[in-house]
C-alpha cells in the first residue's frame, strides 16, 4: 500500500532529486501549503520500503504518514533512506493527515535530509505553537458561554425544523 492518493489540490512541483534537502529547502522557499509525497529510490524503482506524505504548512513540515502505517516521527524515520526520491508537491488548503502524524518543524529537514543549516531556516519559520487539534478543541468546549450558545441555536433551530414537519409542541 503507497500513501499516494487522490487528496486533490494543484500539482506544483514534481521532480526526482538526490537530496531531499533540495525538495524541503523549495517547500521552505516557495511557502508551501499542501502536501508533498516522498518516494524513495527503493519504493521507486522496487516496489519495496514505502512511501512517504508530508503535509506542509508556509513551508514548514508538519505532519508526516508512511505507506506502511508510522505516522509522525516512527514515519520520518521509516522514509529516511538512501535517495534519490521522486518528491511531487501539491498546493491544498487544508492538508491531510491528523493531529496523530504531527512531528517536529526541524524533524525532515534534521533526519531526512541531514541539514542544519535547513532545520534552522525551517525552526525560525515555523510558528511558536503549532496547533496540533486537541488543544483548541479543548478551550473551545471549556468556553461555556459558545457551547451554550451553540446549544440554544440548535434548539432553536430543532423547533422550527419541528414546526416545519408539523410536530406539536416538543416540550408536551
Amino acid at each position: 500500500m503507497d500513501v499516494r492518493a487522490a487528496f486533490g489540490g494543484d500539482l506544483t512541483f514534481s521532480r526526482v532529486v538526490a537530496d531531499p534537502a533540495v525538495a524541503l529547502e523549495r517547500a521552505l522557499d516557495d511557502a508551501v501549503t499542501g502536501y508533498a509525497e516522498f518516494v524513495p529510490a527503493d519504493a521507486l524503482l522496487l516496489g519495496e520500503g514505502g512511501d512517504g506524505l508530508v503535509a506542509f504548512e508556509d513551508g514548514v513540515p508538519v505532519r508526516v504518514r508512511h505507506s506502511t502505517g508510522p505516522v509522525g516521527d516512527e514515519a520520518v524515520s521509516a522514509l529516511a533512506l538512501p535517495g534519490p526520491y521522486h518528491v511531487r508537491f501539491y498546493d491544498h488548503t487544508d492538508p491531510p493527515l491528523g493531529p496523530d502524524a504531527a512531528v517536529d518543524p526541524d524533524a525532515l529537514a534534521e533526519r531526512l535530509a541531514g541539514d542544519p543549516a535547513l532545520a534552522e531556516r525551517t525552526r525560525e519559520r515555523a510558528p511558536a505553537s503549532p496547533d496540533t487539534g486537541p488543544d483548541a478543541v479543548t478551550a473551545f468546549l471549556d468556553d461555556d458561554a459558545s457551547v451554550e450558545a451553540i446549544r440554544e441555536r440548535a434548539r432553536a433551530d430543532a423547533e422550527a425544523r419541528a414546526a416545519e414537519l408539523g410536530f406539536g409542541d416538543l416540550d408536551g
